[in-house]
């Protein structure tokens, strides 16, 4: 059990890293379109989106609709990213982050795709874990020896990994369109839908045989590949195997499908499958124990010089090397006070300053590469400057690094209530997971469905299932001007619109969230009742076009048509349809 469903602590703090990298980009890809997408002058205000809402669901995003309010969220989400990157306060970094990614989730709903589903439910099960353990100014402050060993097994661990291979399983039993098997053509569907593959999609969809491997690979993959990953017979053989032919099946999809960063956070998740000899691997050639004793000698009393030793220690990836304070060798304490500066040795080489610094990343295999360029006269110049300048104000640093770098006296550990919860999740997730199969005899009562969605533990893998789309749309809205002028409003631009199909119609889209609200939109648009998307769709590009053209005439009217191309079985032509979705009048 320890070795099936463990984690090494050193896979967890990769996955921590770069689950914060992930909320990073998630971020500066949504502020592009900060003011369309999350403020009340958007497409999307406060009011629509919360009666779109369950009532157990939230949101700090919709406590105000101005786009400074919004920006500000998006810095703390920031922040906090940055913070579980670093591994301070781990686990608040962790639990902050998780709260600020269902928010901005939940703050426009009708943008979101399975990446950002998977993405919170990786943060959920990550407040479960101790991801600080290792690589993280947690473990370079802590006094004590927290998970002595690498190895860590928990239930929570076992959720995480379960949680992973449950997205392919449950997603292959809810493939159950003849278009998969026994067919073989869900590729060459999927890669039909022009408004969403790449160009080079284009291209490759000439290759009918290799498209129906592809099905029956990605098929046999999601199905089987959980089974394999988990198998204790020939455990590292077929662990190592499928992880790397899943994160290989997630790198074929950036290159076919414009879907965001979901190969980013599914690669992420299946990283957490890294087992210990793969680490044992990498640290005998990065992590090689140097040639001579390092010592890093720091002013006695100073306790920001201390810390930051033993942060470089941690982060520079030198395990073996010595801290003291200078004032134990008299030699030493002696260079230190005349030269006012650290002293690091390495062997009976001594050095000062800068110099310290770049020794010590020679010494490093990981950071070797950048010593040789700070080595170089202007940087190393600059960089005796700026310790200069940081050594005049130890005191206040060390004043400041009390209160947000403090030595953590306290073992910490997560204990039993944790892991009972971690249990009940993991029990949660499956059961929702078994009620989203067609022959499942049992619907989720509103209680569950409440608590799902207050937490963000929505899960649906209908990844082309039952079977891909079989129509691509995009949008032609032409308008006119109070003056009569004849407007591509869709383009922001003078001029009729133009219906004919461009060469990639990918490229129609600004961006994969302006594609998942405007695909949403066309398929909302077959339902009856009120069409709340394309109401609001339309108030905003009166109100886009007004400020993106102070200087014309208002728009006043505009029809938005989506062309749509069926797709044909293989071998067939695909004819583009208009197809009137909403008339609007800007002052009507």
């Amino acid at each position: 059990m320890r070795t099936l469903f463990g984690i090494d602590l050193r896979t967890l703090a990769l996955f921590r890293v770069l689950l914060g990298l992930y909320v990073l980009m998630d971020l500066v890809l949504r502020a592009r379109d900060l003011t369309d997408h999350y403020t009340d002058t958007g497409i999307m205000p406060r009011a629509v989106q919360i009666s779109q809402l369950r009532a157990s669901s939230w949101s700090l995003h919709l406590g105000n609709g101005s786009a400074f309010f919004e920006g500000l969220l998006f810095a703390v989400a920031a922040l906090a990213a940055i913070g579980l990157i670093l591994g301070w306060r781990t686990r608040l970094m962790t639990a902050v982050s998780w709260a600020l990614l269902l928010s901005v989730q939940n703050r426009n709903t009708f943008i979101l795709s399975g990446e950002d589903n998977l993405a919170l439910l990786l943060m959920f099960w990550g407040m479960f874990l101790p991801l600080g353990a290792r690589y993280s100014l947690d473990r370079a402050l802590s006094r004590t020896r927290d998970y002595p060993d690498n190895a860590y097994f928990s239930m929570a661990t076992a959720a995480l990994l379960i949680q992973g291979m449950s997205m392919y399983f449950f997603s292959a039993l809810l493939k159950t369109h003849p278009v998969w098997v026994p067919d073989g053509n869900a590729v060459y569907y999927a890669l039909q839908l022009d408004y969403l593959v790449t160009p080079f999609s284009l291209w490759f969809r000439q290759f009918q045989d290799a498209m129906t491997g592809l099905t029956y690979y990605v098929y046999t993959l999601e199905l089987i590949g959980p089974f394999l990953i988990f198998s204790p017979i020939f455990h590292r053989t077929f662990r190592t195997l499928i992880m790397v032919a899943f994160m290989t099946m997630h790198f074929a999809f950036f290159f076919f499908l414009e879907i965001g960063l979901f190969p980013y956070i599914s690669i992420v998740m299946n990283l957490t499958f890294m087992p210990s000899w793969m680490w044992d691997a990498i640290a005998g050639r990065l992590i090689a124990k140097p040639p001579a004793r390092i010592t890093l000698w720091y002013d006695q009393g100073c306790t920001f010089c201390e810390k930051t030793c033993h942060i470089l220690r941690v982060f520079l990836f030198l395990p073996k090397a010595a801290i003291r304070p200078a004032q134990e060798d008299p030699e030493i304490g002696a260079e230190l006070a005349a030269r006012n500066s650290w002293v690091v040795t390495i062997g009976d080489d001594r050095f000062f300053k800068a110099g310290g610094l770049i020794a010590l990343l020679s010494a490093s295999r990981v950071f070797r590469p950048l010593a040789a360029v700070l080595n170089l006269y202007p940087f190393r110049r600059s960089g005796d400057w700026c310790y200069d300048l940081v050594g005049r104000h130890r005191g206040g640093l060390s004043r400041i690094t009390a209160q947000l770098l403090p030595w953590r006296e306290r073992t910490v550990r997560i204990g039993l209530p944790t892991q009972v919860l971690a249990a009940f999740f993991l029990g949660f997730i499956t059961v929702q997971n078994i009620s989203t199969l067609p022959a499942s005899p049992y619907s989720l009562p509103d209680a569950f469905i409440s608590l799902r969605q207050a937490l963000g533990l929505y899960q649906n893998w209908t990844m082309f299932a039952p079977y891909p789309e079989m129509n691509s749309p995009w949008p032609v809205i032409p308008g006119k001007l109070t003056d009569g002028t004849q407007v591509d409003v869709y383009n922001s631009r003078l001029g009729p619109a133009v219906f004919r199909k461009p060469a990639v119609v990918s490229r129609v889209y600004a961006n994969y969230r302006w594609r998942k609200f405007l695909s949403n939109l066309e398929d909302r648009s077959y339902e009856t009742g009120p069409q709340i998307l394309a109401l609001n769709y339309a108030r905003f590009l009166c109100r886009d076009w007004s400020r993106h053209h102070p200087d014309l005439p208002a728009l006043s009217t505009f029809k938005i048509y989506f062309q749509v191309e069926d797709t044909p079985p293989p071998g067939g032509s695909k004819v583009p349809k208009p197809r009137l979705v909403w008339s609007h009048d800007c002052f009507g």
